[in-house]
């Protein structure tokens, strides 16, 4: 087999005119936690349809994304982004609620995380939180 071609053929979807602009933090973040997210449930749905086990060979991409996202975001904010791709749902596909405690209040509040944008949310609502 000879892979001196490998590759040659391989084509890359660029951006079209419309999404060429620049994103925001917040646009990007909600993309491409709603990209890593799909791939999660792509390959649980391989494993769970076919009986193949992608996490071996995808382990080091996740592994990967989670030390740039500790790097941009901090240890607290990765662990909840971890947690929302990982966790945030059960068995049956159900949305589990984050349990956070604000300052001002004494009662944890259970906060349900149904899409990227709501990740965003709590995230900034927290780092917000922590800077009073």
């Amino acid at each position: 087999m000879n892979l001196n071609n490998f590759g040659k053929n391989l084509k890359f979807n660029q951006r079209s005119e419309k999404t060429k602009k620049v994103l925001t933090e917040k646009e990007l973040f909600i993309e491409l936690m709603t990209m890593l997210e799909e791939t999660w449930d792509r390959s649980n749905e391989s494993y769970e349809k076919y009986k193949i086990n992608l996490l071996e060979y995808e382990e080091s991409f996740y592994q990967m994304i989670e030390g740039f996202m500790f790097l941009k975001y901090g240890d607290w904010k990765t662990e909840i982004a971890l947690w929302y791709i990982f966790i945030r749902k059960d068995e049956e596909g159900e949305i589990l609620p984050l349990k956070v405690k604000f300052h001002n209040s004494k009662e944890d509040e259970e906060i349900y995380l149904k899409n990227a944008t709501d990740l965003w949310d709590i995230l900034e609502r927290l780092d917000k939180e922590e800077n009073k």
